[in-house]
């Protein structure tokens, strides 16, 4: 299996595509927390089919080692710096899906160079209020020791991934793959995950005036996780952004709605993946 070294331990990556020129950007997906590089199965071979793309299991998830303790900047540096340049990845085009979403903004941040474009699916540039850090807190302890079992999924993560419509359609077939899945995941290296993701995230907000590269803004208006409202703050501080949105669609919009994802998405990939 194909693993890139970074600081924060090895991660699994698929690779599908080929760039049409040497220097064009590489498409790099980045999945949302809890999930892994399969969330993308509906995006991969439409973006495939315009350049390369790497799909990157996040540190803790997917077949990717557990990490030691980290913070979203250090997850930042080791996708830019480590992955890229053991990929050869010279410039890329970002795309990410709430955890996903808030890498994409940091190393279009802190690696400006390393990013011709970035599109951010249902994701925030904040942090999370003290009162659901607490409450991300005790989820964590609980999932730490004892897994996420189907009865907690379904009372409370069902509400904040996905729409009432996708549960309404096929809400068991998508909680019956979503705990398999995420129950699959080395529990200590979840945990650490989702502490940098909900509990010690910092506010990037300020630094968004630093986004210099064209960026694509997509929200599902039913999204409870990262309210619709957080898309609109991002979109009006990047100079170079648009927002789109998925109507009945909640958070997890690449899995619920991928057809309208992929109508957004593609021609934006498009026409980036080759300005050179």
């Amino acid at each position: 299996m194909p693993y890139v070294r970074t600081r924060l331990g090895r991660w699994f990556y698929e690779e599908r595509g080929h760039a049409k020129h040497e220097d064009d950007p590489v498409i790099v997906l980045l999945h949302g927390l809890l999930f892994d590089g399969g969330m993308w199965r509906k995006q991969v071979e439409p973006l495939a089919a315009l350049g390369r793309v790497i799909v990157i299991d996040g540190p803790g998830h997917g077949k990717s080692e557990s990490p030691p303790r980290f913070s979203l900047e250090d997850h930042a540096d080791a996708l830019a710096i480590d992955a890229f340049n053991e990929l050869r990845i010279k410039k890329s085009i970002p795309v990410g899906l709430s955890w996903g979403g808030m890498i994409a903004l940091r190393t279009a941040v802190q690696h400006p160079m390393r990013v011709a474009a970035l599109a951010v699916l249902d994701s925030s540039a904040e942090a999370e209020t003290l009162r659901d850090r607490v409450k991300y807190r005790t989820f964590i302890a609980f999932a730490r020791r004892y897994g996420i079992p189907r009865w907690f999924a379904d009372r409370e993560l069902a509400p904040l991934m996905f729409g009432p419509r996708a549960l309404a359609e096929r809400g068991p077939e998508l909680m019956t793959q979503f705990t398999r899945t995420v129950n699959g995941f080395p529990r200590d290296g979840l945990a650490r995950a989702c502490l940098a993701v909900v509990v010690h995230r910092k506010d990037v907000t300020p630094k968004l005036r630093g986004v210099a590269s064209p960026t694509l803004v997509i929200c599902g208006r039913d999204d409870r996780s990262t309210p619709p409202q957080k898309s609109q703050s991002m979109t009006a501080k990047i100079r170079d952004a648009r927002l789109e949105w998925i109507d009945a669609c909640g958070h997890m919009s690449a899995i619920e709605r991928p057809d309208e994802v992929n109508d957004l998405l593609v021609p934006f990939v498009q026409e980036h993946v080759g300005s050179r």
